[in-house]
Order: C-alpha cells, then structure tokens, then sequence
C-alpha cells in the first residue's frame, strides 16, 4: 500500500512584525505620507482579492508595498475594510495593516511607530502579535503566492517583449 506523506509549509511568525492602524486617510494618502518617512518608497500593487464567507466574489483590498534594501525587509500595507468587509474580521479597530517581513531591531520599530504616530491624521499605530491573529499565516501565504503571480506575470510580459534574464 503506497504511503501519504503530508508536508506542513508554515511561515516563521518570528520574521513578521504586524503593525494596526487607524486613520480615515486615504489609502493613496496615507502610501503619500508614509513615503516621507525616510527610507521608505511604498508603490501601489494590484488589488489583493480575497474570497470571504458567504460573499460570491471576491472583496478587493488595496495593497502597497515597500522594499527596504538596508534592513532586507518588505513593508506591504494592507487596506482591512472595504465598505463594510474586512481582511481580519479580530482587527476591526485597525483600518490598515502594516506587514513588515524580516528582522527588525527594537530601536528601528520604535522609530517606526513614533513616525507613524507623527502622522497627521493618524489615531492608532501599535505593535500586534501575529500568533494573537487566527488568520495571520494564510493571510501571508496569499501575500507571497501574489507576489509569485506578480513576478511570473512581470517575467512573462518581459518574455514576450523579447528581453532575457540574466
């Protein structure tokens, strides 16, 4: 009788840092005003879809994202409502998630949340644990299996136009 092997693929909490918050800016003009914090370029991505219970299409929300060459993080700000849905349903406090994926000292995250306390318009940016939000992992797998799709798309694109990658 053939074997079932199962692979488990988890991501390691240790390496995000998860940041809430709450503002009535504008996606577009919070992206402005993070922009000139410095270190940060954050570039507007393709909608990120996302299948809720008992919704038939999928919700959109708006995505960012930021490389950071001299710490090796992504910053990749998500929207956490659309009209009356939200991406994490425990967060609803939180109009906009800050994902930060790599290390991050202490001081640099303390600069950071300072920063983005400075913020006009801005009432609430905290530090939340990952492990505390049920959804977390799945949420980053979506995350990286976009980005995937973004590179292959980009790398198809590139292709066609006749280029090739070194």
């Amino acid at each position: 009788m053939a074997k079932r092997l199962f692979l488990e693929v988890r991501s390691e909490p240790a390496y995000y840092t998860l940041l809430g918050l709450s503002t009535q800016l504008k996606d577009y003009r919070l992206s402005f005003l993070l922009n000139k914090i410095p270190g940060f370029q954050f570039s507007r991505l393709d909608e990120f879809p996302v299948r809720l219970p008992d919704i038939e299409e999928p919700v959109l929300f708006s995505i960012y994202s930021c490389e950071e060459e001299e710490g090796f993080n992504t910053f990749t700000l998500l929207s956490n409502r659309n009209g009356d849905q939200f991406l994490v349903p425990s967060l609803r406090q939180s109009d906009y998630l800050l994902i930060i994926e790599g290390p991050l000292k202490k001081q640099r995250k303390d600069d950071l949340l300072k920063s983005l306390r400075a913020i006009p318009g801005m009432l609430l940016a905290a530090e939340i644990s990952p492990s505390s939000v049920k959804s977390f992992e799945s949420l980053v797998a979506d995350l990286e299996m976009q980005a995937l799709r973004r590179k292959e798309k980009t790398h198809n694109q590139h292709v066609k136009q006749g280029g090739t990658y070194v």
